[in-house]
């Protein structure tokens, strides 16, 4: 294998190139976990995508090949054409990358992680090899032969960061045939303050706080910029915040995959007694962490963060686990957001980075008395790191006029010619089927009503991790029943997890309690909810406090969807739909038609909108 180096002027080639800035072509490469890419033309947003979604292997690890000639096919670009290549992160080692640890990983490889690597390594003192410990996960990569390194490696001459560089540029160049002079790395918490900046509303450019909390990126787990004018200024940044790292491990320690299963333990934690939280608050998580001036910080150094916390953890109930944890991540976001506040004299902010999916915490974050405005963005983790790398690259540039995110409808779309012809073939080979040519909301709404539960596959797929109508699962929101029917039947997913509502603008101040009128139209965060919402629209509920998560759609977003929600309501009074993602447990969010087919077909849906067709279960 032949490795090109970059030369140190390859980033001074970028800023000072010649070329037409109307026409300046950049292409962002997530290469690690939640792998994806995305391509910006002037400023603008084009196409992106999760390599997830083409190959199947939720929460890929690798090089996003698929995700990067989708993009490029999308906006019929030749490589050659591309002026500028971004990698986000630096500091990437490639052992995940080889053992494709996220994706490949089961939760026998997670518990073996810790118990034969990390325990021997931390408390035994052992020289361990990772990748000896896990030879077993070592297959055959298409992108690149990794058995150089390998040999490199046991004689201890290869840097493992600088190589997965060096792999990286290799491959870029292999897949695309491209000038090395061309690519640039930029910091992974670059990708998430500039996403963090763009993907907010205006208001926030003008002057704000941009807050990153994660597990960690390559200089820190925790940075806070202060924005003004669409200026970001990194003012404070820190490797010490350890919320993240706790959260993966206690979700290991539940039983539940990390870096995937945190949504569950978060789902979780409403149903603890009073009694039960307090008991594991104080055998492990009291006084762990303390908040000063910008930072968060550990108050107790534990030895590690998965057998020190099993051991204070194993006389404690499972509920009260995940109660207590949630208690130490929402009072340590809530104190360190005030000493922000109070210490730069900004009242706006917006959270970026894993721990900002807690969505949960957004309840007591936003009743802060001291704030004023808050956001937190569509994806906010690893799965856009692809989208700030645009965003940041492309501010660089003079004279680029850079738009905000406003659509985030950014995937792949199918024209109704080709549904047709994939519809047809369907139901040639599955014949407990039928076909309604011309799928109206009037009739859509009449199934709903009575009942039905359908899929909706329409248009551009979403960006990130949550469904927002393209690609969604729907169903009445006024049938308590029908959280257990989609769980059971068609998720198939821990009866505890709550499912959302799609919630038409206009009627979000009579169903939602958001005394600051936060902007949510992503399902990034969760709110109180009034008496009437809890009425009329029992299954979009967390049956433990009420809670909800919602998409608050607005025409422009997304008119069709709009229109559906739209008549539904004319129909029954409720203004909102049940929405959670076309996708069966342990699968991505469908991509493709076929994926579609393949979700109705196993799972137990009623019915499937494909574009302007309609296919029901016999």
């Amino acid at each position: 294998m032949h490795f090109c180096k970059v030369r140190s002027y390859g980033f001074f080639y970028f800023m000072n190139s010649k070329k037409d800035n109307t026409k300046y072509k950049v292409l962002a490469i997530s290469f690690g976990h939640e792998s994806n890419a995305c391509l910006m033309i002037n400023g603008k947003l084009i196409s992106y995508a999760a390599e997830e979604r083409f190959n199947k292997k939720k929460a890929f690890t690798g090089y996003p090949k698929n995700a990067i000639n989708f993009c490029l096919k999308f906006a019929n670009i030749n490589p050659k054409e591309l002026d500028t290549i971004v990698f986000v992160s630096k500091k990437t080692t490639i052992e995940h990358n080889i053992v494709k640890r996220n994706s490949s990983f089961s939760m026998k490889d997670f518990i073996r992680e810790q118990e034969d690597y990390w325990y021997p390594k931390i408390y035994q003192k052992k020289n361990i090899d990772y990748l000896d410990t896990f030879k077993d996960k070592i297959i055959p990569n298409e992108d690149f032969d990794f058995r150089k390194y390998l040999k490199l490696r046991k004689k201890k001459k290869i840097n493992s960061i600088e190589f997965f560089k060096q792999i990286r540029i290799f491959t870029v160049q292999k897949h695309l045939n491209i000038s090395p002079e061309k690519i640039v790395n930029i910091d992974h918490e670059k990708g998430h303050q500039y996403y963090a900046l763009y993907a907010s509303p205006e208001k926030f450019r003008k002057k704000s706080l941009i807050l990153t909390n994660e597990g960690m990126g390559d200089r820190s787990n925790l940075t806070v910029s202060v924005v003004k004018n669409s200026v970001l200024k990194e003012v404070f940044v820190s490797k010490k915040n350890r919320l993240g790292t706790l959260y993966k491990m206690i979700t290991l320690l539940l039983g539940m995959k990390m870096a995937q299963h945190e949504y569950k333990v978060m789902g979780l934690a409403p149903y603890a007694s009073k009694y039960e939280i307090e008991k594991a608050y104080e055998a492990a998580f009291k006084n762990l962490f303390k908040t000063k001036n910008l930072g968060i910080f550990l108050k107790r150094k534990p030895k590690d963060f998965y057998f020190s916390f099993k051991e204070k953890l194993q006389h404690c109930r499972f509920d009260g686990i995940a109660g207590a944890l949630q208690k130490t991540v929402e009072e340590t976001l809530v104190q360190w957001i005030k000493n922000c506040i109070k210490k730069t004299k900004i009242n706006s902010v917006v959270i970026a980075g894993g721990v900002a999916q807690n969505i949960k915490s957004a309840i007591p974050i936003s009743d802060i008395k001291e704030l004023k405005h808050f956001y937190i963005n569509p994806s906010s983790g690893d799965s856009t790191l692809s989208v700030g790398g645009c965003y940041y690259i492309s501010s660089l540039r003079k004279n680029i006029n850079l738009k905000k995110l406003e659509n985030i409808y950014l995937g792949p779309s199918y024209s109704n010619e080709l549904i047709f012809e994939k519809v047809k073939k369907f139901l040639k080979k599955n014949k407990n089927f039928k076909l309604i040519k011309r799928a109206n909301n009037k009739k859509i709404v009449k199934l709903l009503k009575n009942g039905k539960v359908l899929g909706r596959f329409y248009g551009r797929m979403e960006m990130g991790q949550r469904s927002l109508g393209n690609r969604s699962i729907l169903a009445d929101p006024r049938k308590s029943e029908t959280i257990k029917l989609i769980n059971q039947k068609i998720k198939m997913r821990d009866f505890w997890m709550p499912f959302t509502p799609s919630i038409l603008s206009e009627f979000k101040d009579k169903y939602l309690i958001n005394k600051k009128k936060l902007y949510c139209p992503y399902m990034t965060m969760a709110f109180r909810t009034t008496k009437i919402f809890q009425k009329i629209a029992p299954a979009t509920l967390h049956p433990a406090d009420q809670t909800t998560r919602p998409q608050i759609l607005e025409r422009k977003h997304n008119p069709k969807y709009y229109d559906l929600i739209k008549e539904f309501g004319k129909k029954t009074g409720v203004y909102s739909l049940l929405n959670t993602s076309l996708n069966i447990h342990g699968y991505p969010m469908v991509c493709s038609p076929e994926d579609a087919f393949f979700t109705l077909k196993n799972s137990n849906l009623d019915g499937l909108i494909v574009n302007d067709y309609l296919l029901l279960r016999k």
